[in-house]
């Protein structure tokens, strides 16, 4: 029986707040592997956030400064992988990482994952991999999402199910029902989209009426009665086509926020937003016929957004943590097992996902490979 790669996964969001690492196994190989979790860890990132932070915002730095700052946070990467490892049962060693970088610029077909993975082979002795969204960009899809083909290695069922990431934005992955044959017809089944602003609405909020990064669980919220006028209103900004973009910074809800910050109470504005947040996901779930919804992302763990969710879609909802995957490391899990496609010569971009037109050519992925150590003299 051929033993299992280990695959350590690493993630930093959007949010630029904290690292999610995960260490999956990895049973069998190409679209008939299965993985399960091993390990993982989330940390903050410290005094690299403000660094990343400018970085992302565009503001001007030299090319010495760009350097430093991804080796730096290379270097940051091979701390924390190690500390997990260290504490994981055996202190083993993986067979491979795969690093998603920091995304500090996205405008396809240019993007830009920062991190050096130099010191991360080094700390591990595996190969690394890193920017796993390049060759798809090259090809003329837009890079993202990646996430639905390791969707469905990780959580397809013999139903359709959408994977409901609830992040600065919302985005979903759909899968289609699993009869255990024809995985490729399986895969080509895959869809990805995104859905809504969600964290970037709460948060917003939360800081304009708590003066707290968020509400955390969504306790305030559940003090609060949602306002009819008001949760009509931020539907609309929310509807798919407002704007006429399904990306964006969440800004189009800023004027939301202030205008009825300063109308309604601190708790029924919140539970406002959760709950026009979490109709506008449900009801695209119950549009997508699935059969049952899994979430994960940091807006997971709000009661009121998952209720909300919850009676929009009409389908039994979870979350991720039931799957044996916590909600805060879903990406990082997800990403190894993309590293893993990858190495197996499975290009981890979906067409239909992505958009892409054209085929791929080359390998997914800048692969690193550690030093070999000096012969003894």
């Amino acid at each position: 029986m051929q033993r299992e790669r280990l695959v350590l996964g690493a993630m930093t969001g959007t949010s630029i707040d904290g690292i999610d690492l995960a260490l999956v196994a990895i049973g069998g190989h190409g679209l008939a592997m299965r993985a399960r979790l091993v390990a993982h860890r989330s940390a903050p990132l410290g005094d690299l956030a403000a660094r990343l932070r400018a970085a992302a915002e565009q503001r001007a730095m030299t090319a010495g400064e760009f350097a430093a700052l991804a080796l730096d946070f290379g270097a940051f990467h091979a701390r924390e992988a190690r500390v997990l490892l260290d504490a994981a049962p055996g202190h083993p060693r993986p067979d491979l990482a795969a690093i998603h970088g920091q995304t500090v610029f996205h405008r396809p077909p240019v993007s830009w994952q920062l991190v050096n993975p130099n010191p991360i082979a080094r700390a591990l002795g595996c190969m690394v991999v890193t920017d796993l969204r390049g060759a798809d960009l090259a090809a003329g899809g837009e890079g993202a999402p990646l996430t639905p083909l390791a969707d469905w290695v990780a959580f397809r069922a013999p139903h359709p199910r959408a994977i409901v990431n609830l992040g600065g934005f919302a985005n979903a992955t759909l899968l289609p029902a699993d009869d255990g044959t024809d995985h490729a017809a399986q895969v080509a089944a895959i869809r990805g989209r995104d859905l809504c602003a969600c964290n970037h609405v709460l948060d917003r909020a939360a800081r304009a009426v708590l003066g707290r990064d968020y509400d955390a669980d969504g306790r305030a919220a559940a003090k609060g009665t949602p306002d009819a006028a008001a949760r009509a209103a931020l539907a609309e900004l929310l509807a798919p086509d407002a704007g006429g973009r399904s990306l964006g910074t969440g800004d189009e809800t800023a004027a939301w926020v202030d205008s009825h910050g300063r109308a309604l109470a601190p708790a029924d504005l919140l539970a406002t937003a959760a709950d026009a947040v979490g109709t506008a996901i449900g009801s695209a779930l119950a549009a997508a016929r699935v059969h049952d919804a899994i979430l994960a992302g940091g807006g997971a763990r709000h009661a009121g957004l998952r209720a909300a969710i919850t009676r929009a879609a009409g389908v039994p909802v979870r979350v991720s943590d039931d799957a044996g995957v916590p909600v805060a490391v879903r990406e990082a899990y997800d990403w190894a097992i993309l590293g893993a496609l990858a190495q197996d010569g499975i290009d981890p971009a979906l067409p239909a996902v992505t958009r892409r037109t054209a085929g791929i050519a080359t390998t997914a992925g800048c692969w690193t490979r550690p030093s070999p150590e000096p012969a003894a003299t």
